[in-house]
């Protein structure tokens, strides 16, 4: 009886795998972009994959040997146009109807962040902050005309005490470590401590909740931090993120545990259990004041984003459901507390290592004669402003953006390739279906951008940005960090008064110094998402160790 039961599934499944394979093997045969340079596929399952996971710089390498545009292959040998030619990268992200977020991509999503997150477009992720807000329900434009109040210069403000307060709370922790170990400095991983305040802060500033993950008033770590470490920062991170965009590519693969399927499941639950009290919480609280509070005071965004909703003048098409507005509960966690918490680890990073830009800083912070900066005061600091530009430069959050091709179509080039009869072509025919790598950490970091130190941290670069850099797209600072077009990062005020913030704290606090030796700190990353990991670590995982000493003014 099994096996009456077992042989029928198991051939379908082997018809199933066939016939997906023969269909990837005959559109990379059938491709009009075959003619484009690339790696050789050392794995049809894997395709270049691992090796990627193996060197985060490979794909740099790579540009190298074969130049802006190139094809590689992904999982199952899929193919995929990398390309940094800023002429179809400008093309790319200002057609936003025709690349899309693929329907792969789409359901790995969906496997952390759950059914909801398929409403929105592009994690965090990443960061890259809260890139998925458009509705396949529905048009950006709308689900952004409701969002919208949530993140503008207004809120911003009010949120900027809150990214302060939070910031002295990681800075009195650490004094505390410091002076426990009796010495005048102490060897800290600030990862880990930055992720905790990270999330504190988007509990206040997003959902007007207490995480306390900082604090651990209950005597215990924070749940919510505790599951999303192990998905994003532990030693098998970039496989668990390889198995979801493999089940989001196989959708039968869901039926198997693969590794990483209990601690996403228990991330999830945890969100999605928590992003039901905040709403149901908030809608209390704003019913409640009814009028008595008007529209614009409330300081975090999940009530900010219930009013706007319930706004008279919003029309009923474009309110956003109850079981909406829980969807976006997953995608502020991941946005506001990762991407953040590895941009400001990789400013202190750089900064140690840069002990005059350090310095330079310090003397800029102290001018301001107070402990509780607004934000039109921390954004008067000008050196400050170059440092935060300098790091989400050189160390983006985000390495790269998938997108596919919804219909047939021509991308532009900036610069010629040859094509398969060797001649010169300044286009790239895009078949339906073509999925394309956007590499932003690529685009920032670009020599024939920023010159031959680009990949070095040095915050006068800002004193005079080169004329190249004015062609790159981007929503801010003529970089590709918080993506472009009408797909862009919604949330990018946010991110950057929540950086300048905490380095505004901290290193007026602290001397930031190397606990490794040069060299040992490196990109660690999980699916688009990189953090610094020390690499003579024998587990590897997101970790930056630095020495601490306290600043005596």
């Amino acid at each position: 009886m099994l096996t009456q039961i077992v042989l029928p599934v198991a051939a379908t499944l082997a018809l199933y795998i066939a016939v997906h394979a023969l269909q990837i093997v005959y559109r990379n045969l059938s491709s009009p972009l075959r003619f484009l340079p690339g790696p050789g596929i050392p794995s049809f399952i894997l395709g270049n994959s691992k090796e990627m996971m193996d060197d985060p710089l490979l794909s740099s390498k790579w540009r190298k040997e074969f130049g802006h545009n190139f094809i590689f292959h992904g999982l199952f040998g899929v193919s995929e146009l990398h390309t940094s030619d800023l002429s179809a990268l400008n093309h790319i992200v200002t057609h936003s109807d025709i690349y899309q977020k693929s329907s792969s991509s789409r359901e790995s999503s969906r496997r952390l962040m759950g059914e909801g997150s398929g409403f929105y477009h592009e994690k965090w992720a990443l960061t890259q902050f809260l890139r998925n807000l458009f509705s396949l329900r529905r048009t950006n434009i709308d689900a952004r005309r409701v969002l919208n109040p949530a993140f503008g210069i207004a809120q911003i403000r009010l949120m900027t005490e809150i990214f302060v307060e939070k910031s002295v709370d990681l800075r009195d922790m650490w004094a505390r470590q410091i002076a426990a170990q009796g010495s005048d400095a102490a060897r800290i991983d600030v990862l880990s401590g930055l992720r905790r305040v990270t999330l504190d802060v988007i509990g206040c500033a997003g959902f007007g909740y207490d995480f306390d993950a900082l604090a651990m008033r209950s005597g215990k770590p924070n749940a919510l931090n505790t599951a999303l470490t192990a998905v994003f920062h532990s030693p098998k991170s970039n496989l668990y993120a390889t198995m979801r965009m493999a089940q989001g590519m196989m959708p039968f693969l869901k039926l198997l545990p693969l590794p990483g399927w209990r601690v996403q499941n228990l991330a999830r639950e945890r969100m999605f259990s928590i992003g039901h009290q905040i709403v149901q919480q908030s809608k209390a609280v704003l019913a409640a004041e009814g009028e008595t509070k008007p529209r614009g005071t409330q300081r975090d965004l999940i009530s900010v984003l219930l009013k706007a909703n319930m706004a008279v003048e919003l029309p009923e098409s474009q309110r956003l459901t109850v079981e909406e507005v829980v969807a976006q509960i997953p995608a502020f966690f991941l946005a506001g507390h990762e991407t953040t918490s590895s941009a400001t680890a990789w400013a202190l990073h750089a900064l140690s290592l840069n002990q005059p830009a350090q310095t330079k800083l310090r003397e800029e912070l102290m001018t301001l004669d107070t402990d509780n900066p607004t934000l039109d005061e921390l954004n008067a600091l000008p050196y400050l402003d170059k440092v935060v530009r300098e790091t989400l430069r050189a160390y983006a959050p985000v390495v790269f953006v998938q997108r596919m091709a919804m219909q047939d179509d021509v991308l532009p080039l900036g610069k010629p390739v040859l094509d398969g009869q060797g001649r010169e072509v300044n286009s790239l025919p895009i078949r339906k279906g073509q999925l394309i790598h956007v590499p932003l950490w690529a685009v920032n970091t670009s020599t024939e951008i920023w010159g031959d130190d680009a990949a070095e941290f040095r915050p006068e670069r800002w004193d005079t940005i080169p004329a190249a850099a004015n062609a790159v797209p981007g929503v801010w600072a003529n970089l590709f960090t918080f993506f472009a077009g009408p797909r862009n990062c919604i949330g990018f005020r946010f991110s950057l008064a929540e950086l300048k913030s905490l380095l505004f704290v901290l290193i007026r606090a602290f001397n930031v110094e190397p606990a490794v030796p040069k060299g040992g700190i490196g990109p660690f990353t999980a699916g688009p998402l990189q953090r610094p990991a020390d690499l003579a670590a024998e587990q590897k995982g997101s970790s930056l160790p630095l020495i601490l000493r306290p600043v005596n003014v």
